[in-house]
């Protein structure tokens, strides 16, 4: 009834909405507060309401709210030691190294002077997600909300030490940040005929200050990326959209003035959405994605950057080359979205890439048992893989299925397991992956999930577009209808290595 003009009032939404299934109305009470208006009207039914509570009413039960009411204050225990290092674990295997020419791992004692530049480098908000509590509020009071979180300057400095630290700031995503959305959902006619001005900053004032610093360095990180928030309050999130793969503001400009000082330059992308470097990808010294990493971000970094963790993240999403390959995605089907169609189209980092401090083969690709039964089977297929570099690493190997035939159209491939192993420098270990076949199923023409026989090529290798085994299994019998309980988690296995 306020945007999309299929109800004339509250009441007659309210009958709409809860007609079709929903329960609880969230987060106002815009139209639920009508619902005996409606069953008056005779808009939904009184049977309609009573099967809505009990709904409700046993999830409750089930749960025992009405036996326990109330939590115990006394039991929670905020940032513990244990939570506190479970969230440096989680930042630490979430960064992915894109580049490095050999730069990194990074050596403390071998480095007097380092450049701390960019406007992610010292902002504890530019390291936390759209919907993390100081972020979703863009609280007054943010540096007392934000006080745990270690920034990257404060983690670097931690390793290196404050003495060779030298920090410039270099431009800023937003002057000011400040509740209150230029752009809210619903306001279509308001946004398609008003001219709304960008709160992204475009000085380029701080520039020269942070190309002096980084001149006076050894090595310069230069840290970039997003600032998340509803509605744009930020530059990424909810209702935070972008017709662009540019970083946000004059940060590429900024990191073009960094890099023309001739000081190696490590690059640390923060932030929830791919960005392209123009070209920079392949001049600096090293890349890596931190993503949204949390209270302990810079520990995480610094323990990366150095080498005391070693790299282990892989991409969830595919970074195209062009914003006029998006939507881009691994998993396409052939002449559809993902499949490039011009020479500046495709992906320099594919779904599942990520670089490591040394380097692994994969070998000895079995099959065990072919043909698979389609009603009740399971594909399982393993591999050796060695760790061919001179220092220890963490592999992750992917296992990738493309179905030959079928009925429909299906992907060229799909993800369907994937293991995580931690090799020292030339060991060995055979990973083995376990693959129900319910997980090959899909919706077929008739509008239910079905698992088909015949062959499906199985596809192992370091990332989707970095394969490196292939060999085809045979799954027999009658074409099956998955009704419930639908078998689909996978498995990974890897023995001692050796």
């Amino acid at each position: 009834y306020q945007h999309h003009g299929v109800a004339a009032d509250r009441a007659e939404a309210a009958a709409l909405s809860f007609n079709a299934g929903l329960d609880v109305e969230l987060p106002g009470d815009d139209c639920s507060t009508q619902l005996i208006e409606a069953v008056n009207r005779g808009l939904i039914s009184q049977r309609k309401i009573d099967e809505i509570v009990v709904r409700v009413l046993t999830e409750k039960f089930r749960l025992g709210l009405f036996e326990h009411p109330y939590t115990d204050e006394d039991a929670i225990r905020l940032r513990t030691p244990e939570g506190v290092e479970t969230a440096k674990e989680v930042a630490q295997q979430a960064i992915v190294l894109m580049e490095n020419n050999g730069i990194l791992p990074l050596t403390p004692a071998n480095i007097s002077r380092l450049a701390v530049i960019g406007p992610t480098a010292d902002d504890p908000l530019a390291h936390l997600g759209g919907y993390s509590f100081p972020v979703h509020l863009i609280l007054s009071e943010v540096e007392e909300s934000t006080s745990c979180i270690v920034t990257p300057r404060a983690g670097l400095e931690a390793a290196f030490g404050k003495d060779k630290i030298r920090y410039a700031k270099g431009v800023e995503i937003l002057e000011k940040r400040q509740y209150g959305a230029p752009v809210f959902p619903g306001d279509v006619q308001e946004t398609a005929s008003v001219e709304r001005v960008s709160p992204i900053s475009r000085n380029t004032d701080l520039i020269p200050a942070a190309v002096a610093c980084a001149r006076d360095a050894d090595i310069a990180i230069v840290c970039v990326g997003d600032l998340a928030g509803l509605f744009q309050t930020g530059t990424v999130g909810e209702g935070s959209d972008t017709d662009s793969l540019d970083l946000p503001g004059v940060q590429q400009q900024l990191l073009e003035a960094v890099v023309a000082t001739g000081t190696p330059v490590v690059v640390v992308l923060s932030g929830g959405r791919p960005y392209n470097l123009k070209g920079l990808e392949s001049k600096v010294s090293a890349f890596v994605w931190a993503f949204a990493g949390g209270q302990e971000c810079g520990s995480a970094l610094a323990d990366v950057l150095t080498g005391a963790t070693e790299p282990s993240g892989r991409l969830p999403v595919s970074v195209p080359k062009s914003v006029g390959a998006v939507p881009y995605y691994y998993n396409h089907k052939l002449k559809s979205a993902g499949t490039p169609v011009a020479f500046h189209f495709g992906s320099r980092y594919p779904f599942g890439y990520g670089l490591s401090y040394t380097q692994f083969a994969f070998s000895d690709f079995l099959v065990e048992e072919s043909p698979v039964d389609i009603d009740s089977g399971e594909i399982r297929a393993s591999c050796k893989v060695t760790n061919t570099g001179v220092r220890k690493g963490i592999a992750v190997p992917q296992l990738y299925i493309r179905d030959m035939v079928a009925s429909v159209v299906r992907p060229v491939k799909e993800l369907k397991a994937f293991g995580r192993i931690e090799l020292g420098a030339g060991r060995s270990t055979m990973v083995t992956f376990s693959v129900p076949v319910d997980m090959l199923g899909f919706t077929g023409s008739g509008g239910v999930r079905v698992v088909e026989p015949g062959a499906y090529e199985l596809q192992i290798g370091a990332s989707s577009a970095d394969i490196r085994l292939r060999k085809t299994v045979e799954v027999t019998g009658q074409m099956r209808k998955l009704a419930t309980n639908w078998r689909m988690f996978s498995h990974f296995h890897a023995t001692p290595e050796c």
